[in-house]
């Protein structure tokens, strides 16, 4: 009941829509872009609440990983892992670079091995994608550090200790919305700027776990939240319309929008996590403003949930079916070692199958359920014939799709 109980909290924190809006549009223009004889292999749309049953239920999986400290102590937590670019090829290389490691404490343990068709494929994919979003627990006595030496104690109080200048910390904390915080530091960094700079002499700057253990040491004194309190998921088609409203002026995403700020596009290491959020907003705050205001833009102000819609948006970005090319795919095949078995064009040898897509096209998720199919047996037969294990990067992943899906050159 304990480990129940746990999950459905854990699962609080899941944005169930974050990729699903987004993930339907990119979808669609794939499904417009491909020749017809291809379009039976539409982008498979992942669930994060579907993949967290999965993770936890049937497929195991949490027996030997956690998600922020939910879970297993066998393998890694898998909350708050960056993901490279681009992130669904990020977590193909990481499943596949780590697969005989786990297979090996798999067999070991004697449990049976996890079947995932593609559906689940995207399921857990998206979950997985979804708790690299999820702040790690932070460390409430390095946060009250940080709140003395940054000089929040100045101005603030938390559980009635600090100054009585401005407001106390403790009740932004409290509830179930943690965006609350990283809205009223961008809603209210205006009028922050001018006293904290003339009592500091600086702005101060937040640095790696810093801001997620300020929020420790707050959340500390803060009311708890009624059990039955839930916090509203984002959403990224509603955070577009936030970026439009709010952010457009300044920033661009794929050329589209001001040049005030930087684009903000897939292409940019753009934070996922709130204290990541947060720490971004209150570091660039001054810049930000001033930079508006020289340009007579109004600061942008959010309200209800537009911070949490704005940041799912923002991290949906980097979630997309990979583009590549065949001809640099063709490559990569023979440079990771993967033509050594199968053929210099996918075409199969004795060693292994000819891996060419047939009436159905591969997408990333089908390539990977693959790979996980039949991986253990793949792992065998490479260390029976003394080959290694080919590691993969996160580009890899679109160029190697894109060759397989290309019809084969004649010869």
């Amino acid at each position: 009941m304990t480990m129940r109980n746990g999950r459905k909290q854990l699962l609080i924190w899941i944005i169930p829509a974050a990729l699903i809006a987004v993930a339907l549009m990119v979808g669609l223009f794939i499904q417009a872009r491909r020749p017809t004889a291809a379009r039976r292999a539409l982008y498979i749309i992942g669930e994060p609440e579907k993949g967290a049953a999965l993770f936890f239920g049937d497929k195991q999986c949490g027996i030997c990983h956690s998600i922020n400290g939910s879970g297993g102590r066998v393998a890694p937590d898998l909350s708050g892992k960056r993901p490279g670019t681009p992130a669904m090829g990020w977590l193909v290389t990481v499943l596949w670079n780590h697969g005989p490691g786990m297979w090996r404490q798999i067999r070991r343990k004697n449990e049976p091995y996890p079947q995932l068709n593609s559906q689940e494929m995207a399921d857990i994919f998206a979950f997985l994608y979804q708790a690299s979003s999820i702040d790690r627990a932070g460390n409430p006595s390095a946060g009250q550090r940080v709140f003395n030496e940054k000089g929040c104690v100045r101005c603030h109080s938390v559980g009635g200790t600090g100054g009585q200048a401005a407001p106390e910390l403790s009740k932004i904390a409290a509830g179930p919305d943690s965006n609350a915080w990283t809205r009223a530091m961008l809603n209210h960094a205006g009028s922050m700027i001018a006293p904290i700079t003339s009592t500091l002499g600086q702005w101060p700057q937040f640095t790696g776990n810093e801001m997620n253990d300020l929020i420790a040491y707050v959340r500390l004194t803060a009311p708890q939240p009624a059990t039955s309190a839930r916090e509203i998921p984002g959403n990224a088609e509603r955070g577009w319309g936030v970026f439009q409203r709010r952010c457009i002026q300044c920033h661009s995403v794929r050329g589209q929008g001001g040049s005030v700020g930087p684009e903000l596009g897939p292409e940019r290491d753009l934070p996922l996590t709130t204290g990541q959020f947060a720490s971004v907003l209150w570091n660039h705050a001054p810049a930000m403003l001033s930079q508006a205001r020289e340009n007579g833009i109004p600061p942008p102000v959010l309200q209800g949930n537009e911070m949490a819609d704005l940041r799912t948006f923002l991290a949906s970005l980097r979630y997309f079916e990979p583009t590549g090319s065949p001809l640099v795919g063709e490559r990569v095949f023979s440079e990771r070692g993967c033509a050594a078995c199968h053929g210099h064009m996918a075409e199969g040898t004795q060693i292994g199958p000819g891996l060419r897509s047939g009436a159905e096209a591969f997408t990333t998720i089908s390539f990977t359920a693959a790979l996980w199919r039949h991986g253990p047996r793949m792992i065998d037969r490479a260390e029976q014939l003394g080959i290694p294990w080919p590691t993969l990067k996160a580009t890899d992943i679109g160029d190697l799709v894109s060759f397989l899906n290309a019809p084969a050159r004649p010869k």
